[in-house]
């Protein structure tokens, strides 16, 4: 531990989570641009891209709801101690909105497929409920959710990239530029560079 009783690296649950959920999201991606970008006949068009996108971004929010729970419950590693004010401000406010973003837009996702009453596969044939039974909406309101609802899924899927890549590029920066332990404590079977421990 350091002076702050807080721990060095993260503990293995939280690696393993997000890991899991970067895996996810990546993939999730993926899949949807090999059925939005792509047509029938294209070598990146996949005709399981559809119904899989939505599976993995159902299984994208209950890692994402894990790993929130799992994160308020532990204490995580602090920041280096030579960053500033403002930069630990915008390293603790990007993790706000990655958390926002990695649950908004499945959720979203999964208010689109319940107005259009087209429910997510869970597990085979199991299947997830209507998101708060907006599927006994109307005709006419399920139009207009899905209408508002779509583009905003879309829209919101890219910010959400944009924010991962910045995520990427921060956690690069501090492990090559500013040579600290900032990457290194989420990832396994490596060693701390700079741990204040015998």
């Amino acid at each position: 531990m350091n002076g702050n009783n807080l721990p060095l690296r993260y503990s293995t649950v939280a690696m393993i989570m997000h890991w899991l959920i970067a895996t996810l999201i990546l993939l999730d991606f993926a899949l949807a641009i090999s059925f939005a970008h792509f047509d029938p006949g294209d070598k990146l068009y996949f005709t399981w891209a559809y119904d899989a996108h939505m599976d993995v971004g159902m299984w994208v929010l209950i890692a994402c709801v894990l790993r929130l729970g799992w994160r308020l419950m532990h204490r995580v590693p602090g920041l280096p101690q030579e960053m500033g004010l403002m930069s630990s401000l915008l390293a603790k406010t990007t993790h706000v909105i990655l958390y926002f973003f990695m649950i908004a837009v499945p959720v979203m996702g999964w208010i689109v497929l319940s107005v259009r009453k087209k429910p997510p596969a869970l597990y085979g044939d199991v299947y997830w409920p209507a998101f708060m039974g907006f599927d006994k909406l109307s005709h006419d309101t399920r139009g207009v959710l899905h209408t508002v609802m779509l583009p905003g899924h879309i829209w919101l899927s890219y910010v959400a990239l944009s924010f991962v890549a910045a995520h990427v590029l921060a956690a690069l920066y501090h492990h090559y530029y500013r040579r600290d332990d900032v990457l290194r404590r989420m990832l396994p079977w490596t060693r701390l560079r700079h741990a204040d421990q015998p």
